[in-house]
């Protein structure tokens, strides 16, 4: 709690406060001197870095906590669908700003998505710092374009469940 009042007033309240009262100061006919183009520069610095902090962008660690996950997944869990042009189990992860999303085809039954879902939830208290979006779907879609170029079409894909773990 008190990281999150800390984080408002360094970041938000102290910048916001510095510029109105430039601005007030500069209206009033007051010409800026250095310090106190520093501090609004300073302001506008630190709002900007609160606005990119929160800003829709994944990270390294992010990328690497998806893998660990869908790593982990795929030798916890036998699944049966292998995924299409690769020797690998359909099991695919992509990290988000917000959370981490495993995109799993081929599992269609309730009792194997809990199943699924518990070894979920051990590995959000093992790895991950975000929660997890486990979603299921029931094959993967291609295009296979006449030179041999392959595309997937993830829109057209039919999604079974979606399994939010907190």
């Amino acid at each position: 709690m008190i990281q999150v009042l800390l984080v408002v007033v360094i970041y938000l309240l102290g910048p916001a406060l510095v510029l109105t009262w430039a601005v007030r100061r500069y209206r009033s006919g007051v010409k800026p001197d250095f310090t106190e183009i520093v501090a609004v520069t300073l302001a506008v610095i630190l709002i900007g870095l609160l606005i990119y902090s929160y800003s829709n962008i994944s990270t390294d660690t992010d990328k690497e906590d998806v893998q660990k996950i869908v790593n982990a997944l795929t030798e916890r869990y036998d699944f049966p669908v292998k995924a299409k042009f690769l020797d690998k189990p359909a099991v695919f992860g992509e990290a988000h700003a917000r959370y981490l999303e495993v995109r799993i085809y081929g599992i269609e039954s309730i009792e194997e998505q809990e199943n699924i879902e518990r070894i979920g939830q051990k590995l959000r208290k093992e790895v991950a710092s975000k929660p997890i979006v486990l979603k299921f779907f029931r094959e993967e879609v291609w295009e296979v374009k006449p030179d041999g170029a392959r595309l997937p079409l993830r829109d057209q894909e039919f999604l079974v469940r979606q399994i939010r773990i907190e």
